[in-house]
């Protein structure tokens, strides 16, 4: 009967109700959708790149903005959209306002909804400058991905995040294509798809730490004005080649993409975590085809942009799925090489609303189209472009499957620029212009400190460099230095440029050291070549080598020269014909050279040279990036003014450094185990809850283990040789923690073991009380309660630890007894309790009334107002509905008459005063009369 009275009520309550109003972000892009367009909805799905800086009305990228509604752009040197010459932050400023002011005159045109929504302006920016920064001119340089990671520190991919956050806000940047979440697990030096320094590292556990900073920073730096699309999902480390100019593949099952590729996006999706600026806003995916992680290992497999199956898998998966109701799926462009021939391998045609159908029904929200067409030729990619969008308008308002899909990726894209700007006006996009030279190219000093910190010195260790390099160059020394000059451009037409200028480490060294300096180093002992020039100069003359003028020239400052540097970048012989040079060199001439100082500065990836080569040279540093600060910082290293403490974040196999190996427990390390509770102050007694803890253990390098890394507690009674079962938990932050409930008295004693480091001392406790003797039953065991940590896939595998075994002791062969049943006392049955009496009617009939009578008054004082008829008989309904709700919280017992439990239920007969319901009821039936008084109250003030 009581539950029936409850059904009835809720009912009664739920017919009652007026259908809610909907509120907050949901309620505001449910106006905005009810007012655009189809238009604006379908044009919101795209962002463009476009030819040029023109913002004016006849412009191509005009059109694309006030007739086809896009949703955002692309910049790009190399479409003339700015050039990395003259004031660039103020160019690509202007150009921003200009965009955002061209979409906003779009929404007050005839046939618009008259609402503006503002433009996602993007931008490659990775670091490192050429070629995966795009703005390289005004804003500070900061360094690519690997040279944070080489630090080991969080902190600084949070600074370097700020920097960039901070810069292109200032620009009218909203969108951040990056940072690239790639593992580097295994290295492929010289070979295509070698991911070089675009990467944090070779660790899962690290590189989504290190992403999770770095998209802080962003957010921090940019006060939340801009958004980051981490790249390239699931993972780029394991393809077999550049996924720009050919479908890569990826050849592993979900197990293995878990454990290493997808670890660092989950990393950055964990919208549960405590904290929501860690979260990426997008994810980009990426072209690879993923085979086998279905258990599909066919030829045919499509790249992961376009698998609508595939991509749909991942995005179910428990990591990735609360993310995915509001986070944006960003296609990569849509119009790259490798999409051309996986679309026609004879490169015949280009089916461009096909490819775009197909990557949005794979689950991509936001379409890049760049490149789009069989050719770069900007005209056609235009109206490719323009067809693709009236095809996605038509097939809008034709197809209600498709309509549905579009809305809901739409809900995720608005929900995301109102997270840009609240209010979607105009003000809020446009950049000062004065301001912006306060804002950029000031972070110069904290790359500077960043590049201290990423130095590595990879050969030989600091003590044998003592013996080898005792002083830094002398005055009477001579320096030869050869640097990979290789030349760039940012379009076709711009001018190139170095990518290390030819003089820069001699012009640094000059500088610091010099005559204007310290004046330890002559400026003509200094000589620079490129190396070009050396690679002529090992070619025979037969097979086109240089003048012997000039070859006579670089022989003799080879003989003069003390020391030799060699300014290394990375090995692409295909692109780069001199880039080898290097290992040539060692290959023919380091023999007879053996009394110079032969040093190599790899400001590119570290794993290029192999050991046979890196055995020939007297110091072998990882800069990691070659912009100016990295380059001064090198030259401070190389004359001692610090110690390199940075460590490679990938493996290294010319000096067989493995980082899984890297990344285990510090062997020499000695594990100390704590007692967090109880205090050892006072006695443990038997019973207790036994809170322990490990010391911080650290890997190989100095550097915290990763989170999951198995630990081994053990326990042992020493009066009595007794080992309890081992009880393994994981890391997290460095250290592990178990609580071990003490059932035994006695010297307890406690270690760790991970790896192979162990506890030399271990923890002692002693352990206070009897044991209750129990007849029948086996003596007690010890309980572990391990401590609730995250459990992260694990990114090392642990080295076996032998956990010592007692010695079993000689067991006495009992005498057989006659046989005796053990009896086993039974509990008696509880006595179930006595059914609920049925309800009392009067009690339910008294609070109606009271009710009615509260709904009256309130429905009468808001007459008083001079309120119209219907507005007394919504209040009148409200007033009986929370009389209602007053009633079913008395009656569940939710609130207590006296103090004491179950004196309130009105469906037990023991209820004290008999009136408890109907003044619960009646006061909750006259709370809106405070809302009444409330405003005769201001109005009196």
């Amino acid at each position: 009967m009581r539950i029936l009275v409850i059904v009835l009520l809720s009912a009664l309550l739920i017919t009652l109700l007026p259908p809610a109003p909907a509120q907050g972000k949901d309620a505001f892009l449910d106006q905005i959708l009810e007012e655009m367009t189809v238009e604006e909805k379908v044009g919101q799905l795209f962002i463009t790149t476009f030819v040029g800086s023109d913002v004016g009305p006849d412009s191509d990228i005009a059109r694309l903005i006030a007739e086809y509604r896009i949703g955002g752009v692309v910049l790009l040197p190399s479409n003339g959209n700015f050039t990395n010459q003259g004031d660039t932050p103020l160019q690509v400023a202007n150009l921003t306002n200009g965009l955002q002011a061209l979409a906003f005159q779009a929404s007050q045109q005839p046939g618009s909804s008259g609402v503006y929504i503002p433009l996602f302006i993007a931008v490659d920016h990775e670091g490192d400058g050429y070629p995966y920064t795009r703005i390289t001119n005004g804003l500070t340089a900061v360094p690519n991905n690997m040279a944070i990671g080489a630090t080991w520190r969080e902190e600084n991919a949070e600074k370097m995040g700020q920097i960039v956050g901070r810069e292109l806000r200032a620009l009218g940047i909203n969108m951040l294509l990056g940072p690239s979440l790639d593992v580097l697990n295994q290295p492929r030096p010289g070979l295509k798809g070698d991911l070089g320094t675009r990467t944090f590292g070779g660790d899962p556990y690290w590189v989504g730490q290190m992403g999770q900073a770095y998209i802080r920073g962003v957010h921090l730096g940019s006060q939340g004005r801009v958004i980051t699309v981490a790249k390239h999902f699931p993972g780029n480390g394991g393809s077999d080649r550049s996924p720009d100019e050919e479908v890569a593949t990826v050849d592993k099952s979900l197990q293995e993409l878990r454990r290493i590729e997808l670890a660092p996006f989950f990393a950055v999706t964990q919208i549960e975590s405590r904290d929501p600026l860690a979260i990426t806003d997008g994810l980009m995916s990426s072209h690879i085809r993923y085979r086998g992680f279905q258990g599909n290992i066919r030829q045919l497999t499509r790249p992961i942009s376009f698998d609508a199956q595939g991509l749909q898998a991942l995005m179910e998966l428990p990591e990735l799925a609360p993310w995915r109701e509001e986070g944006v799926m960003v296609s990569d462009s849509l119009g790259v090489p490798a999409v051309r021939k996986y679309y026609d391998p004879q490169l015949q045609t280009f089916p461009y609303k096909r490819i775009a159908q197909e990557a949005f029904l794979a689950g991509n929200d936001l379409l890049l189209l760049s490149q789009f067409a069989l050719t770069d030729d900007w005209p056609a990619q235009f109206e490719n472009i323009k067809a693709t969008i009236q095809f996605f308008r038509e097939k809008y308002t034709s197809d209600a499957t498709f309509q549905e899909k579009v809305d809901s990726a739409l809900r995720r894209i608005l929900r995301l620029k109102r997270r840009l700007y609240p209010d979607f006006s105009l003000a809020e996009t446009q950049v000062e212009l004065d301001r912006i030279a306060e804002e950029v190219g000031q972070g110069q000093a904290e790359v500077f400190q960043v590049a201290r910190e990423a130095i590595t010195l990879i050969h030989p260790g600091l003590e044998e460099l003592a013996d080898r390099l005792p002083s830094p160059p002398l005055t009477e020394e001579r320096i030869l230095i050869f640097t990979d000059a290789r030349e760039a451009a940012d379009c076709p037409t711009c001018p190139p440029f170095p990518l290390i200028p030819p003089r820069a480490l001699e012009e640094t060294i000059i500088q610091l050291y010099g005559p204007p300096a310290t004046g330890q180093i002559l400026p003509d002992h200094v000589n620079s070549l490129t190396f070009a020039q050396l690679r002529a100069f090992l070619r025979p003359p037969e097979e086109g080598g240089m003048a012997e003028e000039e070859r006579a020239r670089i022989e003799a400052l080879l003989q003069e020269a003390d020391w030799l540097l060699f300014a290394m970048l990375d090995l692409n012989p295909i692109d780069y014909p001199q880039s080898d040079a290097v290992k040539v060199f060692l290959k023919e001439r380091s023999d007879s050279l053996r009394d110079k100082k032969i040093i190599v500065l790899a400001y590119n990836a570290p794993y290029y040279l192999d050991t046979t080569e890196i055995s020939k040279l007297t110091a072998y540093y990882g800069i990691y990036s070659k912009t100016p600060p990295f380059l001064e910082a090198s030259v401070r290293a190389l004359f001692q003014e610090f110690q390199p403490q940075g460590a490679p974040p990938v493996s290294v196999a010319g000096i067989n450094y493995d980082l899984v190996s890297q990344m285990e427990p510090d062997p020499d390390q000695a594990i100390e185990v704590l007692l967090l509770e109880p205090s050892t102050e006072e006695p443990i007694e038997i019973g207790a809850a036994l809170h322990i803890t490990t010391s911080l253990i650290v890997d190989r390098n100095g550097h915290p283990v990763p989170d999951g890394t198995p630990v081994v507690f053990s326990f042992f009674y020493p009066s009595d040789s007794l080992y309890l079962s081992p009880q393994e938990v994981t890391t997290q932050n460095g250290v592990a923690e178990v609580t071990f409930l003490a059932e035994r008295p006695g010297q307890l004693e406690i270690r760790a073991v991970s790896g192979q480091a162990t506890s030399p001392v271990p923890l002692a406790l002693i352990i206070q009380g009897e044991e209750e003797p129990v007849t029948g039953t086996p003596p007690p065991t010890a309980t572990f309660t391990p401590t609730p940590v995250p459990t992260p896939i694990p990114t090392t595998i642990p080295t076996a630890t032998t956990v010592p075994t007692p010695t079993p002791l000689p067991t006495p062969t009992p005498t057989p007894l006659p046989f005796t049943p053990t009896v086993v006392a039974t509990p008696p049955a509880e006595t179930p309790p006595p059914p609920p009496p049925p309800v009392d009617w009067s009690v339910l009939f008294f609070s109606l009334g009271g009710m009615i009578l509260a709904a009256g008054v309130n429905a009468l004082l808001r007459r008083t107002e001079g309120r119209a008829l219907p507005e007394e008989v919504r209040l009148f309904l409200l007033s009986l509905i929370l009389g209602l709700v007053g009633y079913l919280v008395f009656g569940l017992g939710w609130l207590r008459w006296g103090g004491l439990p179950g004196q309130g239920k009105i469906f037990s007969s023991s209820v004290p005063p008999r009136w408890g319901a109907p003044a619960v009821s009646f006061l909750f039936a006259l709370t809106p009369i405070t809302s009444v008084l409330w405003r005769r109250g201001n109005r009196k003030g």
